[in-house]
């Protein structure tokens, strides 16, 4: 009995001892269970990441205009740097060939407000990794990135983005522009891991953007930076095309910078070359998107404007006076007022006095069915030698 007694304890213990050893095994299979769920789910979403960047790479090779390509770039980077918890913050900076520094271009849950600086040259911190290295680069949070591109006051809004990769986009061993990432460090791993693949996408994203760029180059007048009189002519026919199409008026100006050859002259072409970049600059900041600005040639500019009558329009309403805001009288008056408040300084002192005479071709409906590009053209012409015969510094239309 007593050895029975004694036994029964024993038991006992055994028995807790082995509900104790199932239970720790319980819970080290809801371990195992846990890491794997969360492996799947890892797993999961490292196939939808990589299938995202095959995707892009492929969408990067179809012919994009130069913004929408800067922007797909940028989008790419963003959604590939994000985590679940933690979002990226993505800038893209591009080479700018005037100055030799990239320059801010689009961004991703960023915008330049949020810069220390809008721009960086190869000479300048954390760009400097570029001056002989084409490869991408990686910045943990050690480093502390974020503080040479953010404002002190903007760096709480990256939060945990504590890494970062910086991938230069490189056409013909040129740097030609780089995209920045700030990151959360799951995210700096997964662009870490798949190392092969990133710049596969990078390599791609940089072929298109070189092919964008020549495209644009072909397009534009070299010195202003505004459209080619090429590229005029076939917009202006598309505009034309587009407006028998739907019926919508279209305007165009043409425009003259007043007295340019004694400006040549007194101060010399670079001065002439200084005017024709800020008159086509004030240009470009004072039309709409969807309008185009272009260089005709020598001191000539001309600016086509869509949906745009003499006076306001409306696909609604039609016009009810000339002078009307919106329309293209009171767009081109605007444009006159601005050059002619503008003052330039030349090299020994002296301001410079702009004006420009502005001519106004437009094609309306009804009426207008026959008004082809040379007609539009031509009454812009005929209007421009108005404004300069009745004293310069003038708008004429018909």
């Amino acid at each position: 009995m007593i050895n029975l007694y004694l036994s029964i304890p024993i038991l006992c213990v055994a028995i807790v001892m082995v509900l104790i050893l199932i239970g720790a095994q319980e819970v080290r299979i809801a371990l195992l269970r846990k890491k794997l769920d969360e492996a799947i789910v890892g797993t999961e979403k490292r196939n939808i990441q990589l299938s995202y960047l095959i995707k892009t790479a492929q969408s990067l090779s179809s012919a994009l205009s130069k913004d929408k390509l800067l922007r797909l770039i940028i989008e790419t980077f963003g959604e590939i740097s994000k985590s679940e918890r933690v979002p990226s913050l993505s800038a893209l900076y591009l080479i700018d060939y005037n100055t030799n520094r990239f320059s801010y271009e689009t961004g991703f849950n960023i915008d330049i407000t949020m810069l220390k600086h809008p721009s960086y040259g190869l000479e300048d911190t954390p760009f400097k990794v570029f001056r002989k290295n084409r490869e991408l680069a990686f910045f943990d949070d050690k480093e502390n990135i974020k503080a040479d591109f953010l404002k002190e006051n903007k760096i709480a809004v990256a939060r945990e983005a504590d890494y970062a990769v910086l991938a230069p986009l490189v056409v013909e061993n040129e740097v030609m522009g780089i995209v920045v990432s700030l990151c959360a460090k799951s995210a700096y791993e997964f662009l870490r891991k798949d190392l092969y693949l990133l710049q596969a996408v990078i390599g791609q994203a940089s072929i298109a953007l070189g092919s964008a760029v020549q495209s644009e180059l072909a397009v534009l007048d070299r010195l202003t930076k505004v459209y080619n009189h090429a590229y005029f002519e076939v917009r202006l026919e598309q505009e034309i095309a587009r407006s028998n199409r739907y019926k919508y008026p279209v305007s165009v100006f043409m425009i003259d910078i007043d007295h340019f050859k004694i400006i040549n002259d007194t101060y010399g072409h670079q001065q002439g070359d200084v005017i024709l970049k800020e008159v086509a600059r004030i240009i470009k900041s004072n039309i709409r998107v969807v309008d185009l600005c272009a260089r005709y040639g020598g001191e000539e500019f001309a600016v086509i404007l869509p949906e745009t009558d003499l006076a306001a329009y409306s696909k609604r309403e039609k016009p009810a006076t000339a002078g009307e805001a919106g329309g293209a009288i009171a767009k081109a008056e605007n444009l006159r007022k601005i050059i002619a408040e503008s003052k330039i300084t030349a090299p020994e002192g002296a301001l410079i006095e702009l004006t420009v005479s502005i001519g106004i071709g437009v094609k309306r409906f009804p009426g207008g069915e026959s008004i082809g590009k040379d007609d539009i053209i031509r009454e812009a012409d005929k209007q421009l030698y108005a404004a300069k015969e009745k004293g310069r510094n003038k708008v004429c239309h018909a």
